[in-house]
């Protein structure tokens, strides 16, 4: 089994203790398109597909579907290696959400930016990503046409997903060695990069943001 595929086996087998708090990892329905495209993607990981083709999209199927499909998993797999260093990244250790070259103000779209602890704004942020994957207006269900904010909407994911990531390679880098889960949160972070850069949904801000790290993967 490959570094990534044994990855998303655990996020199956083991997220419901994992994940931080309540989270549970998100699923697909049985049956439904993205259920079939998610088991051909670990399928290809398992055989070895090289990460930054196993991003493309299939002959023949949706891409807004391989799409969803994808920022699912890559939701799941960061809520993983969030919770590796959970348990370190306290109201103490971490009173700011930092990254190496940023620190982060928590908004929803609705308040004025405020300051908050990095495991507050990351439940804040674990939870609103949550509700627009769970918003059948944004990702839709039961093959209705994908809206016009589909792409903005992921592309949104995407940023706040990399700023859990800069805060763990930031804050938590020597907890993730010490843990002996580097190879999987170093390959959790390349399939974002990967699948971010060939659809286009990652900025060249939140690209430079993380530039130091992309370029030692």
């Amino acid at each position: 089994m490959t570094l990534f595929s044994s990855l998303l086996s655990r996020v199956s087998k083991d997220g419901k203790e994992s994940i931080r708090g309540n989270y549970k990892p998100k699923k697909h329905p049985r049956g439904s398109s993205r259920h079939t495209m998610r088991k051909s993607l670990k399928k290809n990981l398992a055989g070895g597909t090289v990460l930054k083709e196993s991003v493309k999209c299939p002959d023949g199927e949706d891409e807004n579907e391989w799409i969803a499909v994808n920022t699912i998993e890559i939701f799941n797999t960061m809520n993983m290696c969030y919770s590796f260093i959970q348990g370190f990244c306290t109201e103490a250790s971490c009173p700011q959400m930092t990254g190496a070259k940023a620190t982060y103000l928590w908004t929803d779209g609705k308040g004025k930016p405020q300051e908050l602890s990095a495991p507050q704004y990351i439940d804040n942020l674990v939870n609103w990503i949550s509700d627009q994957i769970d918003n059948p207006e944004i990702f839709p269900v039961d093959d209705s046409d994908f809206p016009k904010n589909y792409r903005p909407a992921v592309i949104k994911i995407i940023s706040r997903v990399l700023r859990v990531y800069a805060h763990i390679y930031h804050a938590h880098w020597d907890h993730i060695q010490k843990l002996d889960c580097y190879q999987h949160t170093n390959t959790s972070l390349k399939h974002l990069q990967y699948f971010a850069e060939h659809f286009s949904l990652i900025g060249e801000k939140d690209l430079a943001v993380m530039k130091h790290v992309f370029d030692t993967l």
